[in-house]
């Protein structure tokens, strides 16, 4: 976890029975729950040096590996929107953590370091259902696509990786799409899902270790234009797109009601500067991200950033998301969402 302040001035490769396959789709299912609720041990002394609140600090969490936030409230906060429109409400900066994904996140939400969260769909409906208290305050993005890719000269099709390996971050959106997809190929349980991390996946393609990889939106066009084959693409399934959701505690949203009136504030006056220069913002994403302009026009068009804070796409992906979880046994406890949002 990276944290930051902007102040004022400033398993094995095939399944030899039923019985294995049950166990092994059986753990991964539990992992995806475990992973989300309980964090990973990357966290394990993050948390402790996060600084404490003071009542005056506002601290939001992303997912890393970039540098800074990007997307809309990144580009809110580099411009100074969001400490202008949070000043009036008591806090004199903003800190962003970056974590390395949902799971993480969410175990900082659970231990109080956290009073707002932007993060993967899925991690965060898996929390709401296990009792993290907070409000769902907003969209940053929707229709997130994850990308199924392979080893040069590996499989080509999802039916293929029958008794194979597939790397994916557990707990995450792209998760949740893999699992449909090998659902929907008739291969729950006939193939090996491993935790790995988006920064592990290049060398695991490029050494063959995995019969394929999951990536998140735009880690998936940076490895096809690394010559790894895209075998397949959430966009082919819409009910398995994902989306980046904003999430204030209970806590701080108890100190500042008006919170999320000024976030979304914040974000419109971010999302107006980047209608009228988007390449100005296509540069900031890229220097902030690290990541090459033609992968962030192709993960991250400006059509995914909604100005309405709860659009009705947004919720609707939710939905999906939940009766998924619910209905894989992943979740056990449902939750209203219309209850969520207020």
């Amino acid at each position: 976890m990276t944290q930051n302040k902007l102040s004022p001035v400033s398993m094995t490769d095939s399944q030899t029975d039923d019985s294995t396959a049950h166990e092994a789709v059986s753990s991964t299912r539990r992992a995806l729950l475990r992973g989300v609720v309980a964090g990973g041990l990357l966290l394990a002394g993050g948390a402790a040096r996060a600084a404490t609140n003071n009542g005056k600090t506002l601290r939001f969490g992303v997912i890393g590996p970039a540098r800074a936030p990007a997307a809309p409230t990144g580009y809110a906060l580099s411009r100074g929107y969001l400490l202008r429109e949070l000043a009036p409400l008591g806090f004199t900066e903003v800190r962003f953590d970056m974590f390395q994904n949902g799971p993480d996140l969410n175990e900082a939400f659970f231990s109080g370091t956290l009073d707002v969260g932007i993060y993967g769909d899925t991690p965060a409906v898996v929390a709401r259902s296990q009792g993290l208290k907070g409000r769902l305050i907003g969209f940053e993005e929707i229709g997130l696509a994850s990308w199924l890719l392979t080893p040069r000269g590996g499989v080509k099709s999802i039916k293929e990786l029958e008794g194979k390996s597939v790397g994916v971050p557990l707990g995450s959106y792209i998760h949740r799409y893999l699992l449909g997809v090998l659902d929907g190929a008739g291969l729950t349980g006939r193939t090996r899902v491993v935790h790995m991390l988006g920064r592990d996946a290049g060398a695991a393609l490029e050494h063959g270790s995995l019969g394929a990889y999951a990536a998140q939106s735009d880690l998936g066009p940076t490895l096809a234009a690394a010559g790894y084959p895209v075998i397949d693409r959430a966009n082919d399934h819409p009910e398995l797109l994902g989306s980046s959701v904003i999430v204030a505690s209970n806590d701080v949203l108890a100190r500042a009601p008006q919170l999320p009136a000024a976030w979304n504030r914040a974000r419109r006056a971010a999302l107006a500067d980047i209608d009228r220069d988007p390449q100005a913002y296509f540069n900031f994403h890229k220097q902030t991200s690290g990541i090459a302009e033609d992968a962030i026009r192709i993960s991250h068009p400006i059509s995914n950033y909604p100005a309405d804070p709860l659009p009705a796409s947004g919720i609707q992906i939710l939905d999906g998301v939940k009766r998924f979880l619910l209905n894989g046994k992943l979740i056990r406890n449902d939750f209203a969402l219309q209850q969520w949002q207020t």
